[in-house]
């Protein structure tokens, strides 16, 4: 496609539960639209010394593990974190 004609890859992911994000470690997810807590996605192997990239734009789909609300959102809403 064409860059700016609106085009974005969407991906369902998964969003790591509480449990499983363990104090200290890295982290890249999101803050909820609908009840505003931050959960985590994916580990942050370089542990904030590299931000979120990628390739081109993209949605990501996913629910919270806190109040279950599925929503999609954008690379630019992506938030490095430390657990």
């Amino acid at each position: 496609m064409f860059e700016g004609s609106g085009f974005q890859a969407k991906y369902d992911v998964t969003a790591k539960k509480p449990g499983d994000v363990k104090p200290g470690n890295g982290y890249f997810g999101f803050d909820c639209s609908a009840c505003s807590v931050r959960f985590a996605v994916w580990e942050d192997p370089g542990a904030g010394s590299k931000p979120f990239t990628t390739k081109r734009p993209c949605v990501f789909k996913v629910s919270c593990p806190h109040c279950k609300a599925a929503r999609l959102y954008r690379t630019d809403q992506v938030q490095q974190f430390r657990a």
